[in-house]
C-alpha cells in the first residue's frame, strides 16, 4: 500500500539566498551548566526583540551568533551568570538553498522557520499559545460540556526525505473552559489553582499563563508601572490596547479580581480574572470525559492536514521570492523490517510465519508473544525462583479487599511464573486511618510500621492512596518509597494505588459472613489490572525477564540514557537482552550531564558485564532519551578509550551515539493510502508496524507502532539520529525496532520505545521526583492534600 507522509514539500528554493554575518559568543563558559540554556535564551530573546531569524553556528569549538544583514545585535547580553559579548568577525556566510554545505542545514530551517510563520503571526483567525507553541482558530470547533475544543496545528519546516526542504504539518486539539474565572474568585480558590494553565484573552491579543495566585489589588487598584505613574490593570489593558478596545475588556468590573501569573519567564503579572479561562488536561478530572474527542483517526488526520496545508501554507514570499508549499505530500519509499524472532523459556522460540498476508502474520505474532508465557513447555525466558517478597498496605485495605486481592495475585503469578514458587509475601500494615492521607501521613505511617518490623533485605510491593488530584502530578509518596526503601531498607519496591482495587471488588454477605468478590462489571479490567501488576510491578521489577531477542543486533552492546529531574538513568543490554542492568544516579544537571560523570558510569557498567559476555564487544551504541549533548558524547568516547586500554572492549571499538526523540513539536506521521473499493474517497490507515523511512545520511523514523496493533490514534513514529559514529541508519533503525518488540509490559501489544530507553523510563518515573524530607517529619497530616 502506499505511503504518504505529512511532510509538504517547499518549491522555489533554488531561487533563494541569504547572508548572515557572523559575531563570535564571548564571555560563556563552554564547560558551565548554563552554556547551552544561555545560548537558547540569546537565540530567543534576539530573534524576539530584532524580529529576524537569529541563530547560532558552532564551529571549530567556538559559538558564533548568525544574523541576517542589515540586522544589528547589541554588544553585550546579560544572561544566566553570564554577561556575553557578540564581538564582530566582519566575516559573512553567503546561505543557498540547493544542498550545498550540509552542515549549514540547521541556520537553514532556522530562517525558513521564520520566514513561514510570519504570515500566520498575523492571521486574525489564529491565536498562538506562546511562541513556538501550535496555532489554534480562534472559533472553536465544538461545544463539549462546559469546555470548547480548540482545533489547531503545528507546522515545522525540516529536510525533506527527497532532499530539500519540506513543511511537516501536524494537529492539535485543546480542550478550554467556556466560563472564564470568576471576578470574585477568593484567595483559597486561586491557590488551589496554582499551576494551572490558562487561555488569557487579553482582547485580541490571545497567549497561555501560568496562574501562580491571586493579586492583593482589584482590576480597578493602581498597581502597574506606566510611563512614570501607578496605574490600575483596567488603566493599562485600555492605554495598551487598539482602539477600539474590545468589548470584554472594556466591560471589565473595577472591583473585579486580578490573578498573578507567569509566562516563561520569572517576571510575575496580572491579569483579569474574568479574561482567563482554564485549560483542561485530559488526564484531569474535568477534561478526561472529553479526551476521547481528542484523538485523531488517521483518515480524519490526513484530511485535515491537507486543507490546512492549501488554507494556510499555499505560497510565502521572502524578499523578492515567492516559495510554494505543495499542496499534497507526496508518496515516500519507506521500507519494512521484520519482526525479531524471540527467546522464551525451555528454548522455545517465536517468529512471525511466512505464509499469508505479513499484516496477519504479525497480528498472529503479538497473540502469540503472550500466549507462550502461559504455555507451560516455554514461559518466562527467565525461570530463577522469587526472592524474599514484601507487601506493604493499608490497613483499610488489609481489611477489606486486601486479602482477596493478594488472594487473586497469587493465583495470577501461579500461572505465569510457576517457576517463581509461591507468592506467599510477608504483609505490613500501616495505619491510614486516622489524620489524612496526604504525603506527610501517608510515608509517616509507612515509616512507622516498617520501623517496627525486622525486615529482611528483597522486593516490596507497596500499595498508597493516590492524594494528588492535579492531572499528570508528580508522585511524590511513590519517589519517596522507592528511594526509602533501596537506601534505609535494601528493598526494591514497587508502588500500586488504591484506586483499582477500591473500584473493582465489592463485599457481599454469604452464610452470614462478608466476602469481597470482583464486581461482575470489572471482571475483564480487574483481570487486566492483576495481569499488569504481576508482570510490571512484581515480575520484572524482580528481573524476570518474559523473553528476549533470538535475533542479533547489530550493536553487541547497546546502553540507554536519560535524564530526569537530576537523575540520570543507564540501562545497559547486551546478548538480546539476555543482559540486562541499569542503573540510577543522582545528578546536579538537570538534564545535561558532566563529560566525567557519563565516562565513570558508562565504563563501570561495562566493566561489570564484560564477564558475561563471550567476547570483548566492538560495537557500543547509546540511544540516548533526547539530545545527546557535546560534553556527553566527549565522556561517552573517553570511556571507549579507558575501556580498550584496560582490555573490556575490542582494540578496534566502534562507537555510535543516537539521540531518540520521543516528541516533536511536529513529528513526521506515514499513511498507508489507497483508493477506496468503488469510491473516490480514499481510504487512509496507520502504517504497517516496522515501517521506516531514511531522511538524509544520519536521521530516520521508524513505526514502532502501527497496524495490525490497536493504537488511539494515529501511529506516532520514533525518530532517531546518529549524533556520532558510522553505524548506518538502517542499522540503527532495525535495532532500535528489535528492542521495541521486547513488550514485557503488555505482550500482546506494541510498545513505542525500545527497551533501552523504557527501562530508563521505568526507572525514572518513580525514583526521579523530588522528595520532600522535611514535609515527612514536620508536615502537617490533618491537612488534605489536593494541589500543590
Amino acid at each position: 500500500m502506499p505511503i504518504e507522509t505529512n511532510c509538504f514539500k517547499i518549491e522555489g528554493l533554488d531561487a533563494l539566498s541569504t547572508t548572515y554575518r557572523l559575531f563570535k559568543i564571548v564571555g560563556l563558559n563552554a564547560d558551565g551548566l548554563d552554556y547551552y540554556g544561555n545560548l537558547q535564551r540569546i537565540i530567543r530573546n534576539l530573534s524576539y526583540q530584532l524580529r529576524a531569524p537569529i541563530t547560532v553556528h558552532h564551529r571549530d569549538g567556538e559559538a558564533f551568533l548568525l544574523s541576517p544583514l542589515g540586522v544589528d545585535p547589541p554588544e553585550q547580553l546579560l544572561l544566566v551568570g553570564a554577561v556575553a559579548s557578540l564581538r564582530p568577525t566582519n566575516e559573512t556566510i553567503e546561505l543557498a538553498f540547493n544542498g550545498d554545505q550540509p552542515e549549514l542545514d540547521d541556520v537553514r530551517v532556522r530562517f525558513l522557520q521564520f520566514a513561514m510563520q510570519n504570515p500566520l503571526f498575523r492571521d486574525a483567525r489564529l491565536w498562538q499559545p506562546g511562541a513556538g507553541k501550535p496555532f489554534f482558530f480562534r472559533r472553536p470547533d465544538r461545544a463539549l460540556g462546559n469546555l470548547d475544543l480548540y482545533e489547531g496545528f503545528t507546522p515545522r519546516v525540516v529536510p525533506h526525505p527527497d532532499g530539500g526542504f519540506g513543511v511537516v504539518i501536524d494537529l492539535r486539539r485543546k480542550l478550554i473552559s467556556r466560563a472564564a474565572l470568576s471576578p470574585s474568585i477568593t484567595r483559597d480558590e486561586a491557590n488551589r489553582l496554582k499551576g494551572r494553565s490558562c487561555l488569557y484573552k487579553m482582547g485580541d491579543d490571545w497567549f497561555e499563563v501560568s496562574l501562580s495566585g491571586l493579586s492583593d489589588y482589584a482590576v480597578g487598584q493602581p498597581s502597574i508601572p506606566l510611563d512614570g505613574a501607578i496605574v490600575s490593570l483596567g488603566d493599562y489593558l485600555h492605554s495598551k490596547s487598539p482602539k477600539p478596545v474590545a468589548a470584554a475588556i472594556a466591560r471589565l468590573s473595577p472591583d473585579g479580581a486580578a490573578i498573578l501569573y507567569r509566562t516563561n519567564g520569572p517576571t510575575q503579572r496580572s491579569a483579569p480574572a474574568a479574561l482567563c479561562h482554564l485549560i483542561e488536561d485530559t488526564h484531569g478530572r474535568a477534561g478526561a470525559q472529553s479526551q476521547p474527542h481528542t484523538i485523531i483517526q488517521p483518515d480524519d488526520r490526513h484530511r485535515q492536514l491537507n486543507r490546512l496545508a492549501k488554507m494556510f501554507l499555499g505560497s510565502f514570499r521572502i524578499g523578492d521570492v515567492e516559495l510554494r508549499v505543495a499542496p499534497q505530500a507526496g508518496l515516500a519509499k519507506p521500507k519494512l523490517l521484520i519482526v525479531p524472532r524471540l527467546l522464551y523459556g525451555g528454548d522455545r522460540t517465536l517468529e512471525p510465519r511466512e505464509d499469508g498476508p505479513y499484516v496477519d502474520a504479525v497480528a498472529e505474532y503479538g497473540r502469540q508473544r503472550l500466549n507462550m508465557l502461559n504455555n507451560s513447555a516455554a514461559g518466562f525466558y527467565e525461570r530463577s525462583t522469587l526472592a524474599r517478597q514484601l507487601v506493604v498496605m493499608p490497613r483499610s485495605v488489609h481489611d477489606s479487599s486486601g486479602p482477596q486481592f493478594l488472594a487473586d495475585l497469587r493465583a495470577q503469578l501461579k500461572a505465569i511464573y510457576p517457576a517463581g514458587g509461591d507468592y506467599n509475601p510477608e504483609v505490613v500494615v500501616y495505619d491510614d486511618l486516622n489524620g489524612t492521607r496526604n504525603f506527610a501521613s501517608q510515608s509517616r505511617a509507612i515509616r512507622e510500621a516498617m520501623d517496627a518490623e525486622r525486615i529482611q533485605p528483597g522486593f516490596a510491593l507497596v500499595i498508597v492512596h493516590r492524594y494528588e488530584k492535579r492531572a499528570r502530578a508528580a508522585d511524590q509518596l511513590a519517589a519517596w518509597v522507592v528511594k526509602d526503601f533501596a537506601s534505609q531498607r535494601q528493598l526494591t519496591a514497587s508502588v500500586i494505588h488504591t484506586d483499582m482495587i477500591n473500584r473493582g471488588y465489592i463485599a457481599l454477605r454469604r452464610n452470614g459472613q462478608t466476602q469481597y468478590v470482583v464486581k461482575d462489571s470489572e471482571q475483564r479490567r480487574i483481570r487486566g489490572y492483576i495481569r499488569n501488576v504481576a508482570i510490571n510491578k512484581i515480575l520484572l521489577t524482580n528481573g524476570k525477564w518474559p523473553f528476549v531477542l533470538d535475533t542479533a543486533l547489530n550493536a553487541e552492546v547497546v546502553v540507554g540514557i536519560d535524564v530526569k529531574n537530576s537523575t540520570a538513568a543507564f540501562t545497559l543490554i547486551a546478548d538480546g537482552g539476555r543482559i540486562i542492568r541499569f542503573s540510577t544516579k543522582a545528578s546536579r544537571q538537570k538534564e545535561q550531564l558532566l563529560k566525567n560523570q557519563v565516562s565513570q558510569i558508562v565504563a563501570d557498567l561495562i566493566r561489570k558485564e564484560r564477564r558475561y559476555l563471550q567476547s570483548a564487544p566492538k560495537e557500543i551504541v547509546i540511544h540516548r532519551d533526547g539530545r545527546a549533548w557535546p560534553s556527553e558524547i566527549e565522556g561517552l568516547k573517553e570511556a571507549c578509550e579507558a575501556l580498550q586500554q584496560e582490555g573490556f572492549i575490542a582494540s578496534d571499538w566502534r562507537l555510535t551515539i543516537l539521540e531518540i526523540s520521543k516528541s516533536a513539536p511536529a513529528p513526521l506521521r506515514m499513511f498507508s493510502v489507497k483508493q477506496a473499493s468503488g469510491s473516490n474517497e480514499l481510504a487512509v490507515q496507520n502504517p504497517v508496524v516496522g515501517s521506516w523511512l531514511q531522511v538524509g545520511e544520519t536521521e530516520g523514523f521508524v513505526c514502532t507502532t502501527g497496524r495490525p496493533f490497536s493504537i488511539p490514534g494515529t501511529a506516532n513514529p520514533l525518530h532517531v539520529r546518529r549524533v556520532h559514529g558510522t553505524m548506518s541508519i538502517e542499522k540503527c533503525l532495525a535495532d532500535v525496532f528489535d528492542l521495541s518488540c521486547l513488550t514485557w509490559g503488555r505482550p500482546e501489544g506494541a510498545m513505542r520505545l525500545p527497551i533501552s530507553i523504557k527501562l530508563c523510563d521505568r526507572s525514572l518515573y518513580e525514583e526521579a521526583e523530588d522528595v520532600n524530607e522535611d514535609e515527612i517529619e514536620y508536615g502537617n497530616d490533618n491537612v488534605a492534600e489536593t494541589s500543590r
